[in-house]
């Protein structure tokens, strides 16, 4: 069973200002807002870069932060900040994040952080410092910050989690053949077992607010594997509210599927 899952609807930076150390030519810092997570900012250098942001209309908490498709090496130093002002000689918050790998050692390109309290500043700032890193530079697809929902009553056991290979072989007799190679995506099945009416109705909220087309964070296990079971989603199936008794709900299939 995994940890009591938290869903983060939107992220709470987007509308306010921001600006990155540096920018390499067309891929601008507008990009780490963007809904499409493949299209990155792109950093000219590696050594000590930072993304920072003033939220609109002053200070703003959050209690979960996702970085999604990175570059960052294993070794590298990144730092969440928040501040009162822009000065971040001395950040009043200051969060080292983990860069994440796989059981074979391989970077997962994604790092999700969970906060036991809301943090509230009005200047947000990623800092990395990643000297080792192969490439002269750092990329970054999408910085989600914001507050987290969670449920009363975890999903139930025997919930799903594929991971999808879109891409495609075309195979010549004798010969090796040609592949389209494309990003792998996850896609997680669920439901929720005799839940009180206030959650059926948070969940039904929450999926009238982004629907099938707005992005939105999803941790799995938040407490125990914050970065390896989180994804920047959206539904794919309906949201169905089954009576069960008195004012009992069921939400029987729940269909989410990564953005890559």
């Amino acid at each position: 069973m995994p940890d009591a899952v938290k869903y983060v609807v939107s992220s709470v930076l987007d509308p306010g200002t921001g600006a990155a150390s540096s920018t390499s030519s067309g891929l601008p810092f507008s990009n780490v807002k963007d809904p499409l997570v493949r299209k990155v900012h792109r950093t000219t250098g590696k050594a000590n870069e930072f993304w920072r942001f003033r939220a609109s209309g002053g200070a703003t908490g959050i209690n979960a932060v996702g970085i999604l498709n990175h570059s960052f090496s294993k070794s590298a130093i990144v730092l969440w900040q928040g501040n009162t002002t822009s000065n971040f000689a001395s950040p009043a918050l200051n969060t080292t994040l983990s860069v994440v790998t796989d059981s074979l050692g391989t970077v997962i390109p994604k790092i999700g952080y969970i906060y036991s309290s809301v943090q509230s500043y009005a200047h947000w700032r990623l800092v990395v410092r990643d000297s080792g890193n192969a490439s002269s530079t750092l990329a970054i697809g999408r910085i989600f910050a914001g507050r987290y929902i969670q449920p009363t009553i975890n999903i139930r056991d025997g919930f799903s989690q594929q991971i999808i290979d879109p891409s495609r072989r075309r195979m010549v007799a004798g010969r090796q053949g040609y592949a389209n190679i494309r990003r792998k995506y996850t896609e997680l099945s669920f439901g929720f077992t005799d839940v009180g009416e206030a959650q059926a109705d948070q969940f039904v909220a929450m999926f009238n607010s982004v629907g099938k087309y707005a992005a939105f964070l999803f941790f799995l296990d938040p407490d125990s594997r914050p970065s390896h079971n989180m994804i920047l989603t959206e539904f794919t199936t309906d949201v169905t509210k089954q009576q069960r008794i008195l004012r009992q709900f069921s939400m029987p299939q729940i269909t989410l599927s990564e953005r890559n």
